[in-house]
């Protein structure tokens, strides 16, 4: 009968002790030379490296981690990546944390469960902070401070839970709302329309509010404020929507850019013109609003800044009695009528 091939052993892990033979030294000194800041002569770190080099030798930063119990490991939990923004803002925030010695560990967040299971799992791998991006928190906001307790710093980037005493860093979406309205307001625009995301978050509530609250003390109202969701093809739907049922306004403020530019491409369908018969204005300042087919007046969320704002939190985790919140910038392009401010 003829004998199975015989499989090689899978090679060695060089491990810290074969690098302290050959560089001639202790194991904690090679573990020294592994650690940001820690004690060790430039000639005995050069003698570590070095022999590390010549075997192949990386460390177990796991390993590491037990013993320091200092991991490097942020948690970004995301439960939106349809919106083109939040891409961006996660590649952004990993470049930031590397650049401070840290690592980036990304979990996507299924909204139909509790936040706190995304959480929990992330504490498995001992991160030493864990950033939340903009998605439905069904757990209660007790629970979430619980986490923060316990010795995890838990922060929420571009959302608030109103009344609660949690990190949050974001842009002044009630105040980007309210510049959305004064704009479209000054273009002539009177019968003007929100389309919204979804409704159950802090960005679309906020937004709302402000556009809504801008129009009423000019007298007005929104013709109309649907919501379902952050993507295109809900802006899309919801224009057509809007015009089937015979409402047909001259301004339309898309929630997101993405949801915004389903608003211009809905519009093309109908043959209405932008802006000379419909202006739009979008939210977030993501590149594809800049693109040459769309040109879409929008507000810029200021993402390095609130990036740099996040991280600086993190570094002294004391809540301060409400959200960090940073002024979006105008970037005025081709779909609002008139001049720019």
């Amino acid at each position: 009968m003829t004998q199975p091939p015989t499989l090689p052993a899978p090679p060695r892990r060089v491990t810290s002790i074969d690098v302290s033979r050959e560089a001639g030294v202790s194991q904690s000194a090679v573990s020294r030379a592994f650690t940001p800041g820690a004690r060790i002569s430039p000639q005995t770190r050069r003698r570590v490296l070095e022999a590390a080099e010549r075997l192949g030798y990386h460390p177990n930063a796991i390993a590491r981690s037990l013993s320091t119990r200092r991991s490097g490991i942020v948690a970004l939990i995301v439960g939106d990546l349809h919106n083109p923004f939040y891409p961006q803002a996660l590649s952004q925030m990993a470049q930031a944390l590397e650049a401070r010695g840290q690592r980036a560990l990304l979990l996507t967040h299924d909204a139909r469960r509790d936040v706190q299971e995304t959480l929990d799992a992330a504490r498995a791998y001992q991160i030493e902070a864990a950033i939340v991006f903009p998605t439905r928190l069904t757990s209660t906001p007790p629970t979430l401070g619980d986490v923060a307790r316990g010795g995890v710093p838990v922060l929420l980037f571009n959302r608030r839970l109103p009344g609660h005493d949690l990190l949050s860093v974001a842009c002044d979406n009630h105040a980007g709302g309210r510049l959305a309205a004064q704009l479209l307001y000054g273009s002539g625009a009177r019968r003007l329309a929100f389309v919204g995301g979804d409704p159950d978050t802090s960005t679309h509530q906020d937004r709302l509010r402000g556009f809504a609250g801008w129009l009423a003390e000019a007298g007005l109202s929104p013709v109309a404020a649907p919501a379902r969701a952050f993507q295109y093809d809900w802006g899309v739907q919801a224009t057509l929507d809007l015009h089937a049922a015979g409402e047909r306004p001259d301004a339309i403020f898309g929630a997101n850019d993405i949801v915004a530019i389903g608003v211009l491409d809905a519009l093309r369908l109908l043959g209405r013109r932008v802006p000379e018969e419909v202006s739009v204005i979008g939210f977030d300042g993501i590149q594809e609003a800049g693109r040459v087919a769309y040109q879409l007046t929008t507000i810029r969320q200021p993402l390095e800044a609130m990036i740099e704002d996040a991280l600086r939190v993190l570094d002294d985790p004391r809540p301060d009695g409400g959200p960090r919140l940073h002024p979006g910038e105008l970037i005025w392009r081709g779909t609002v009528r008139g001049a720019p401010p």
